[in-house]
């Protein structure tokens, strides 16, 4: 009795791992043409846990393995469908790596998306927190990109 039970979850077992293999590939594809490239690097780090995970022998980690997959699958299909490419554009440029920061691996990304009139810089912390700052002017001739100095000397005057 347990040599039958042995061979009925040998081939689910095979066919979970066949499965999740077809479901990753799909989302590796989709991952791929994600224009945010945090939104790659945090897909490619997903998946790839996930894969780790995979290889437990245990038949209810790959089957929650699975699940979730299916369930990413459906969250990856959606960001890709409703990403804002031409803001994306703005921040990254065309090739999806335009970052003033020194290094893209840095905690800190800082961009001007409409010189002299809007800016947009990023934090990430080590405990998963992201910091963002926005600034925008009606007017990019009052100098607030001389840290406002202009415009309160002018007011003093």
């Amino acid at each position: 009795m347990p040599q039958q039970k042995r061979r009925q979850t040998l081939p689910h077992s095979q066919a979970l791992d066949e499965n999740f293999e077809c479901l990753i590939r799909v989302a590796y594809s989709i991952c791929e043409t994600l224009a945010r490239p945090k939104d790659r690097n945090i897909c490619g780090n997903t998946l790839a846990q996930l894969s780790n995970f995979n290889k437990s022998n245990s038949m209810e980690v790959k089957q929650n393995v699975r699940q979730f997959l299916k369930f990413y699958l459906r969250v990856l299909r959606w960001t890709q469908t409703h990403q804002p490419i031409i803001l994306y554009e703005k921040w990254y440029g065309k090739g999806g790596n335009k970052c003033e920061s020194p290094s893209p691996d840095d905690d800190e990304t800082h961009i001007w998306l409409e010189e002299g009139s809007s800016y947009l810089a990023m934090k990430h912390f080590d405990d998963g927190s992201i910091m963002i700052y926005s600034a925008v002017a009606k007017d990019a001739t009052s100098g607030w990109t001389e840290n406002g100095f202009k415009l309160l000397s002018e007011q003093k005057d």
